[in-house]
């Protein structure tokens, strides 16, 4: 096995080993510990830079800036991690649904691995909705991880609904089938992604970092973390507030400036309905 230096880096920044013999206790720790390091983040896309999917460009991005990103970057870089180990993986197409079952088009990445006679779902890269260990691919199976509990559906025009469950009920993430695909298909659906007007990315600043113990989400002016004891969601009220948060929550590098920005295109406007938030914080559980 010979893995290129961004694989390298990547392996080594996880503080992981290649195995000597393919298992899928490797494949937990790949998972869960890329997406406790790497934020899910549309940053790129609503600075108006140009996202490359080669994976020397990920690799730099993502392991060695701290950058994050989102699912073409995070499950392309996981994806030729486990090949290059000699993990047998399929590159699958998702629509993303988020619970409504209309026609939008495949806008999501995520993998397919085989080890041992059994086919799991690998995903690195869908936000605070991603499961954070492989998911056993079989028809109503729940599934529990971490703190999250997942089912796989069947559809009878043979695609399959990858559900959470929120609030007593399953929420439908996304839907895939098993077409062949290929890296032009993730070009297109990046370019989308990241262009198209209408493209949730492009209208929302949105960031995630997740583990076993939490989830903390932004989305625009409200930051969201969840654990076994409950929800919080603070709401941020001024550009200071968000250059601390990126700062001190998920690492980021940024400049007051850059968050001057942000907060003047993603949050200000969305602060005129809240003024029953006096404390800018709210608790659930």
């Amino acid at each position: 096995m010979s893995l290129s230096l961004s694989l390298k880096n990547y392996l080594d920044d996880l503080g992981l080993v290649a195995p000597e013999q393919l298992n899928l206790k490797f494949v937990k720790l790949l998972q869960a510990e890329h997406l406790a390091r790497y934020s899910f983040n549309s940053l790129a896309v609503v600075m108006g830079d140009e996202i490359y999917l080669d994976v020397d460009a990920i690799s730099q991005k993502i392991v060695t800036r701290g950058l994050g990103g989102y699912c073409f970057e995070h499950n392309k870089l996981t994806f030729e991690l486990l090949k290059s180990v000699g993990y047998d993986v399929t590159l699958v197409m998702a629509r993303v649904l988020n619970n409504q079952d209309h026609d939008v088009p495949r806008t999501h990445r995520v993998t397919l691995l085989t080890h041992d006679g059994v086919t799991y779902l690998i995903d690195t890269g869908f936000g605070a909705n991603c499961p954070i260990a492989p998911l056993v691919l079989q028809p109503n199976l729940l599934q529990r991880v971490g703190s999250d509990v997942y089912r796989i559906l069947l559809k009878e025009s043979g695609e399959y609904d990858v559900q959470i469950m929120k609030d007593g009920d399953y929420f439908t993430l996304y839907r895939f089938d098993l077409a062949v695909y290929s890296d032009a298909d993730c070009v297109m659906g990046n370019f989308y992604s990241s262009h198209y007007p209408k493209a949730g990315f492009v209208n929302n600043l949105v960031v995630s970092l997740k583990n076993a113990d939490r989830t903390v989400t932004l989305k625009n002016h409200i930051m969201t973390m969840t654990h076994q004891d409950g929800t919080q969601e603070r709401v941020l009220h001024s550009s200071k507030e968000l250059h601390q948060v990126l700062t001190d929550v998920f690492g980021f590098d940024l400049g007051s400036v850059v968050a001057e920005h942000l907060f003047d295109r993603f949050l200000a406007d969305k602060l005129v309905p809240l003024p029953s938030d006096n404390m800018g914080k709210r608790a659930t559980s």
